[in-house]
């Protein structure tokens, strides 16, 4: 039987065969685009992953230089990468408002359009964030300091457990805070050892820029910190993109490598190729058997590990197998009581695409862990929304954490029964979602009702492959296909969220998640000759027709 590429499931085990209409032009484009993704994959193996320079970093390091009067030529363009800025205030009011405020441009709005937009956030973290971002508005001068703030809002004691770069922010805005209210006695002494402690590496620290210019902003206040302030400046002009611009993250060399090495497993690349971007991938896995997102980056996830995992196990299981004990076991580990999976750290809260992307992983050992699964899928169900989607997760689109959470789904065990109906009622809720909301132009946006972009529409077919959904979806491929360039890529709108809901863009994931989209589709296609007997022997095995 063939295999999902995605998540090594049987992709029609539900015994109703997708009927995949013909599209001549999805073989081509995944010929192209298979050829193109090849090309990005360095001697070591390694997808780098580029991140494009985004407003806020680029305005927040401008700051950090002017306040220290350093580097005039590369505040210069820094100023020039915004002036080349084209924003939409209706769909970004944050980036629109810093960049002009950053240029001398602001306006009598700008101040309540900023509140507005921290009105909105609904994402579980909004608390912190609210408190992030009143302090940087407050420190470039958009806003006063909030004097409701209190020491305890800018604590990281309590149940919720966090990633390491939140202890550094957190750390970053209780002194930026302190300073500016006139509260000195906020500040702690271990706080401003965090801080030097981020600066003492040969790199970026986690890779994350946001977090380092937020403890360079910091320590700028403490004169006997200069060296790490002086070096920590210098790594973050090292890292200033060709178009002047300061991007979130230096790299996602780990998710990039492991998702495409996902896709081009099941387009056929050549297996030398393959094994040298899997061997780049064991060779990154932490000792807690995690990955993290990119190069040096200690923090392991269970979003990275997921993929890694995956691809690990879809080229050469044999191979490979040490390593993807190590994934399994650190997955296992980080279930959580309701039966969900956080994005980090044990304990902390659970996420529906996080979830999902586990429990794909761990599916080719699904009978070892029926009950994790079950649990998993319990707990995805019970968190879908009225109109079918799921929260946002690391990704803006709707369509990703369905299309995980779809075939997360699938791989209920016979031992859960009793969710089965509950199940496959949340699975016609997702597809009912995806029906409602693709456009005119056979595409889908971020949300339903925004206008199409190539990596929503991957993700919606991805979910739409697996389901007898012929209509929709060749409608969806026809748009895809539309899409690609003369040299085999996609240009899509940034998709990826962080903090969230801040979004930025790594444009290789375009091409990245249409493949894969095109490998779903493609593989679905075999299915449309499927004899009858077949279909109903998978339907019904107490027959026995699988003999014939």
């Amino acid at each position: 039987m063939r295999t999902s590429p995605y998540m090594n499931v049987p992709a029609f085990e539900m015994g109703q065969p997708a009927r995949i209409p013909s599209e001549p032009g999805a073989v081509v484009a995944r010929e192209q685009l298979r050829e193109y993704l090849e090309t990005q994959v360095g001697e070591d193996g390694c997808v780098r992953g580029q991140c494009e320079s985004r407003v806020l970093e680029s305005v927040l390091s401008l700051h950090l230089l002017q306040q220290l009067g350093l580097f005039s030529e590369v505040q210069g363009r820094i100023e020039d990468y915004l002036r080349a800025q084209c924003i939409d205030e209706r769909e970004d009011p944050l980036h629109a408002v810093l960049r002009r405020h950053a240029l001398g441009e602001s306006t009598s709005q700008d101040a309540e359009a900023v509140r507005a937009y921290l009105a909105g956030f609904d994402h579980f973290t909004n608390r912190r964030k609210r408190m992030m971002f009143s302090v940087l508005m407050a420190e470039l001068g958009l806003a006063p300091f909030d004097s409701v703030l209190t020491p305890e809002d800018f604590s990281n004691s309590g149940e919720e457990k966090y990633q390491s770069w939140v202890g550094v922010t957190v750390a970053s805005l209780r002194i930026l805070h302190a300073v500016g209210s006139g509260f000195p006695e906020w500040i702690r002494a271990e706080d401003v050892e965090l801080l030097t402690a981020t600066q003492s590496t040969e790199g970026a620290w986690e890779k994350h820029l946001l977090a380092n210019i937020l403890a360079l902003l910091a320590l700028r206040h403490f004169p006997r910190h200069r060296e790490p302030l002086q070096h920590g400046i210098g790594l973050l002009i090292s890292v200033q993109n060709a178009d002047g611009g300061i991007p979130f993250i230096t790299g996602m060399e780990i998710f990039c490598t492991a998702t495409a090495g996902l896709a081009l497993v099941e387009a056929g690349s050549r297996k030398s190729l393959l094994y040298r971007m899997a061997d780049y991938l064991v060779g990154e896995q932490q000792p807690d058997g995690g990955w993290g997102y990119a190069e040096d980056v200690h923090q392991t996830d269970v979003d990275d590990t997921s993929y890694c995992l995956e691809f690990l196990r879809a080229l050469d299981p044999m191979r490979h197998a040490h390593a993807i004990e190590r994934a399994e076991a650190y997955l296992v580990d980080m279930q959580g009581a309701d039966g969900g999976f956080p994005t980090f750290v044990a304990g902390s809260k659970s996420e529906v695409a996080m979830t999902a992307g586990a429990l794909n992983a761990l599916a080719p050992n699904r009978e070892q862990h029926a009950a994790l699964i079950a649990r998993g899928i319990r707990y995805i169900i019970t968190h879908q929304k009225a109109d079918g989607s799921f929260e946002r997760s690391w990704s803006l689109s709707e369509s990703n954490a369905i299309f995980r959470a779809l075939l997360a789904m699938r791989l209920l065990p016979e031992s859960a029964s009793g969710l089965r109906m509950t199940m496959e009622l949340a699975e016609e809720y997702c597809l009912d979602y995806l029906r409602r909301s693709q456009n005119v132009d056979g595409g889908w946006g971020q949300r339903a009702g925004d206008v199409s972009d190539p990596i929503s529409t991957s993700y919606a077919l991805i979910a739409l492959s697996h389901f007898d959904e012929p209509a929709t979806l060749a409608r969806g491929v026809r748009y895809l296909v539309r899409q690609q360039q003369a040299d085999g890529r996609f240009l899509s709108i940034p998709d990826q969220a962080g903090p969230r809901p801040i979004a930025y863009n790594v444009p290789v994931l375009s091409e990245i998640f249409a493949l894969l989209a095109l490998d779903h589709v493609l593989a679905a296609r075999p299915a449309v000759a499927m004899p009858a007997w077949k279909a109903m022997a998978r339907q019904f095995p107490t027959l026995g027709l699988e003999a014939r």
